[in-house]
């Protein structure tokens, strides 16, 4: 197999930030090799966690909210997949080769995948899928990296009802052609989104996939009772081995029940716990519990719509933003949790630049922007709107301080709640919304998951509606180079570039912070979240519970 030189960069980028899950967490990997006479893994039990809204769709081409995605990590699987150092590694496609200077991909099946109605995986389900991702609406977030596939664009247009770039030479074995060299497209496969799934059953169960799923993952789909709870279960005949659990129970639960959750958690009715608020604080005095906290490659910010008119003066959007006090944000907010963000891309993300950094907490200089635009009084303009996805004390907490930052500075807010997910990103999508809260998880290890995604003109999740021709070039120019440090070098100044429009107000770097009964083995979380984990390798030990 060959791996492009961005491999290398990813690793290297990487290592540092992994190194915190060994000294965060400590696991049955430590405990094997002090005590050879303790089991290796132990068969069987039943795996519950929390999820903190109910999912759109556990369809992987329609899935756009992290709790969707926690589901489909443990139901589908893609070509390659990412282990908890971020490396790329084979998953359905057992073997690949890159020729013709990065333009064509080879791909060979493992002869022992099969979907979860026991049909082989084939070369024909891997095209159809990539088929319809492209004809996917709304448009999935690997969009625009499937598109460099040659005649890729004409099938989506449908002026062409087939995508000559990808052959079928067996039912195990495909290529894929690009119409030039792009460094992210292995990488991109990578991505939940692009999930192999059977042709047979989309075609069968038509929208109703996204309720019934069948993939090939380590786990099968039970049940969905809808607000409630989403059941799975063990695949036996699962190609990399059966999993250690023999189910998996997600309960849903909202931000609102919280305490509910952790009870159970503290009464040993849910495996793991998120830990945010107070929890910590409540948990302190728990003992064996295996704590996480690690970096992630996420930010939270505030995403302005550029296409409203409230918004569209560049000066008030900056004095938006230097007017906010981080530091004291996150500290009262969120208990100094998180590291504060005056750039976009997160540490650990090639790409960043710390020197880069946007002014904070300079309210003198914020009424200057203001006072140099407006000439007329501040009293006068219409108040700004922010919306959010979740209300709960501490989102009303920030909302507060929100509010007191920006009317020092003489701008007005009023606050909106829309509590269902799915409701959320379609007013994101309308012409009516000026600021929203927003966290965004990098879809791969690639600055392209956060400057095209958020910022390309033509992303579906470019809620901020910048709309620019020299970064659209700037960011279609990046994707060519081959070059780890170049290809970096060149991702700061689209940042910068991005940075100097002033379409978010970057607020903080999330970070992955779980907790872990102490009965829970092989927990292995990457810097893309622990939402993204799956759990076949996970075992539980309950002759420690309550240790």
């Amino acid at each position: 197999m060959k791996y492009s030189g961005l491999f290398l960069l990813f690793f290297s980028s990487f290592l540092f930030l992994n190194l915190a899950v060994l000294s965060s967490c400590s696991n049955q990997e430590e405990t094997n090799q002090t005590n050879l006479s303790e089991p290796m893994f132990i068969q069987g039990g039943i795996y519950r966690a929390p999820l903190w809204n109910n999912p759109a769709s556990i369809d992987p081409a329609y899935v756009q909210d992290q709790y969707g995605v926690s589901i489909v990590k443990q139901l589908f699987d893609g070509l390659v997949r990412f282990d908890h150092y971020l490396s790329i590694l084979p998953a359905l496609a057992e073997t690949w080769q890159v020729k013709e200077e990065g333009k064509l991909y080879r791909f060979v099946l493992r002869k022992n995948a099969q979907f979860h109605n026991l049909d082989s995986v084939t070369s024909a389900d891997v095209i159809f899928s990539i088929k319809r991702l492209l004809r996917s609406e709304p448009a999935p977030a690997v969009l625009p990296h499937l598109l460099k596939i040659v005649g890729a664009k004409e099938y989506r247009d449908g002026t062409k009802e087939n995508v000559t770039g990808m052959v079928i030479k067996n039912k195990k074995v495909f290529t894929i052609r690009l119409q030039e060299s792009y460094v992210p497209f292995l990488t991109a496969l990578g991505m939940y989104q692009a999930a192999i799934v059977p042709e047979k059953e989309v075609t069968r169960l038509g929208n109703d996939f996204g309720k019934r799923p069948v993939g090939t993952g380590p786990f099968s789909f039970t049940s969905w009772e809808e607000g409630e709870s989403i059941r799975l279960k063990r695949f036996k005949e699962y190609f990399a081995g059966p999993a250690f659990l023999d189910e998996i129970h997600y309960k849903i639960y909202s931000e609102k029940k919280v305490p509910v959750a952790l009870a159970d958690f503290q009464n040993n009715n849910l495996e793991e716990m998120y830990v945010h608020g107070n929890v910590k604080e409540k948990l302190a005095n728990k003992k064996g519990l295996q704590w996480i906290h690690r970096p992630s490659l996420s930010l939270f910010f505030y995403g302005m719509n550029l296409r409203h008119p409230n918004l569209a003066n560049l000066d008030l959007r900056k004095a938006l933003s230097i007017a906010i006090d981080r530091q004291a944000f996150v500290n009262k907010v969120y208990k100094g949790q998180f590291e504060i963000a005056r750039t976009i891309l997160p540490p650990g993300m090639p790409g960043y630049n710390p020197l880069t950094k946007i002014d904070n907490n300079n309210p003198d200089l914020a009424r200057k922007y203001l006072d140099q635009s407006f000439s007329h009084a501040l009293e006068n303009q219409p108040e700004l709107e922010i919306v959010s996805a979740f209300k709960t004390p501490r989102v009303e907490q920030e909302m507060i301080m929100i509010k007191k930052f920006w009317s020092a500075i003489g701008i007005k807010v009023r606050i909106k709640y829309i509590t269902g997910w799915e409701k959320f990103e379609t007013y994101l999508r309308s012409d009516s919304v000026q600021i929203y809260r927003y966290a965004w998880f990098a879809d791969m290890p690639d600055p392209d998951s956060f400057l095209y995604s958020l910022f390309a003109s033509d992303s579906p999740t470019n809620f901020m509606n910048l709309k620019d021709e020299n970064l659209d070039n700037m960011l279609s120019n990046a994707r060519r180079i081959a070059g780890p440090v170049k290809r970096a070098k060149e991702y700061q100044k689209i940042e910068g570039t991005i940075l100097k429009s002033a379409p978010l107000i970057p607020l903080f770097y999330m970070s992955v912070d779980r907790v872990y009964q102490s009965y829970v083995k092989s927990v292995k979380v990457s810097a893309l979240g622990a939402h993204t984990m799956s759990l076949n390798q996970v075992w539980l030990d309950k002759s420690q519970q309550g240790n």
